[in-house]
């Protein structure tokens, strides 16, 4: 379906796929880095749309001067065209006012989509397009599109058609842990503004491209022989032009508005491409065998309604990248011996079902799609993690990474949240015991205090007075209080127990008693 007013499809994945990368960071961490990316996305759908708005424009203007040169054959198509301009207008502007209703219900009355203030929000969104149901007039808009456009198509073209229920898709999502999720609640809930509005821009650039698609086919029903376009140009549409190295890259390479009834002659380095049957478009496949960027040339030969055969060049460029991963821990660049550490591993371009995980000195656990909790074994054992995954139907090694693995570090004890220092009787008797725990520490990582000894000198003797547990006994307090003021407390023989499974003994603790 593919004309020289085509969409650069590419782009506007490439750009699709990090706005679904964004969303996936959202569950790990909403800082101002992931909004900042997020506008960034949403600027590249804005210059993306204005790019699909000037080639529309040219077709429709196509569209007039074939209308004019031949009204009988063209002036229905004509009228076709101006009613898919016309729905998209209106929910393209319908989509935009929405945005502007949430940023200025979000920054107040001179709230400017341009210039987002509350780009963290995390409310706006869901009050006004869940719970004052705008979101769900916005799905009823985009499914009466939906089905206009589809009209507008033969049923026999379903790659066309699939591609339209795709991009403007208002399924409600599968169940999910009981839940029944909406459409509106996949779309509008739990993310920051920034990030509803950049969806919201993927909307309307889903409505161009959608737009832009239906467009194209009306016109290559204008016959091509009554040169009712304007310019014959050759088509190249590649599958990815981004791939891994090892894999394939395959293209098609067709020239547009062509007659289906006559099959061009296409070239790449003087050798013929085969014709794919029933599309009128040659084949193009290469082994991407080095990584970089990769050129290729040719020229599709067609013959003109006057019988002579005329050249049609055309170049084209991809990427070949070396197999890459990340794996990137949510809690710190260490593994702690004897603790659920949590990671998310994703390779670009790979879906996180198809990767494979594993880890030496570890044993690692699925926690969701990406995410892992790996529980490392010896101390001072490295832990590596490799990942491997499926590729066309093979698993591939895609990397690895070595990781520390080190012993949780020992707590502090404490008496009235106090380590040393000075401390008052009336404090002291006021405290149930001794506490244990590591300052600042990213887990969730609790000790048990299982045994103590408290001392002090009277009259020239050391007396002591143990306890098991973490609590005064009834002696120690009995020896807290004929302290006097001057006198110094010790606390010793501190004995905790960590989750990690570990037993440990602390450093002993002081205080001088104050009245």
């Amino acid at each position: 379906m593919g004309t020289k007013y085509c969409p650069e499809a590419p782009r506007q994945k490439m750009i699709s796929l990090m706005y679904l990368v964004l969303t996936a960071m959202l569950a790990l961490n909403v800082d101002k880095s992931v909004l900042d990316a997020f506008a960034m996305v949403n600027h590249s759908f804005v210059e993306t749309i204005d790019m699909s708005v000037s080639k529309n424009q040219r077709i429709y203007s196509d569209f007039d001067n074939a209308a004019k040169e031949n009204a009988k054959k063209s002036g229905a198509l004509n009228d076709l065209a101006k009613k898919v301009k016309f729905s998209s207008d209106s929910l393209y502007n319908y989509i935009n006012s929405l945005k502007e209703m949430i940023v200025k219900k979000a920054d107040g009355p001179k709230g400017n989509i341009d210039s987002i203030v509350s780009a963290s929000d995390l409310n706006t969104s869901a009050q006004l397009m869940i719970n004052q149901k705008h979101g769900t007039l916005l799905k009823d808009a985009i499914a009466r599109y939906r089905r206009l456009m589809i009209s507008m198509i033969d049923t026999s073209n379903v790659t066309a058609i699939n591609s339209i229920n795709n991009n403007l898709a208002t399924t409600d999502p599968p169940v999910k842990d009981g839940r029944t999720p909406t459409w509106e609640n996949e779309h509008f809930e739990g993310y920051p503004l920034i990030a509803v509005i950049t969806l919201m821009s993927k909307m309307q650039s889903d409505v161009r491209d959608t737009e832009s698609n239906v467009i194209n086919i009306l016109y290559t029903k204008i016959d091509a022989a009554s040169f009712k376009f304007n310019k014959l140009q050759a088509q190249v549409v590649s599958t990815s032009d981004y791939i891994l190295e090892g894999n394939t890259y395959e293209a098609k390479i067709f020239l547009s508005a062509v007659d289906t009834t006559i099959s061009p002659n296409i070239t790449i380095g003087g050798s013929t491409l085969p014709m794919i049957p029933g599309e009128n478009a040659g084949l193009y496949k290469v082994n991407a065998g080095r990584e970089g960027k990769m050129t290729y040339t040719g020229q599709v030969n067609y013959k003109n309604p006057s019988g002579v055969v005329v050249s049609y060049p055309f170049k084209h460029e991809y990427e070949v990248a070396k197999p890459s991963m990340s794996v990137s821990p949510t809690k710190m660049n260490v593994f702690y011996a004897g603790l659920a550490n949590p990671v998310s591993i994703s390779a670009p371009g790979i879906s996180a079902k198809d990767l494979k995980v594993s880890v030496t000195n570890a044993t690692i656990e699925s926690t969701g799609p990406g995410t892992y909790v790996v529980r490392p074994q010896k101390v001072g054992t490295k832990a590596v993690v490799s990942v491997s995954a499926t590729i066309e139907g093979k698993l591939k090694q895609i990397g690895s990474m070595d990781f520390r693995v080190k012993k949780v570090p020992d707590p502090v004890a404490s008496v009235a949240n106090k380590i040393d220092g000075s401390i008052s009787k009336r404090e002291l008797e006021a405290q149930q015991g001794v506490v244990a725990a590591i300052p600042d520490f990213d887990f969730e990582m609790k000790f048990t205090v299982l045994s103590f000894v408290i001392s002090t000198s009277k009259g020239g003797f050391v007396v002591d007075k143990p306890t098991k547990g973490n609590r005064f006994s009834q002696e120690q307090r009995d020896l807290m209080k004929g302290l006097n003021q001057g006198s110094r407390l010790y606390f010793e023989s501190i004995v905790v127990h960590g989750d990690d499974g570990t037993t440990r003994n602390l450093p002993a603790i002081s205080f001088k008693i104050t009245n």
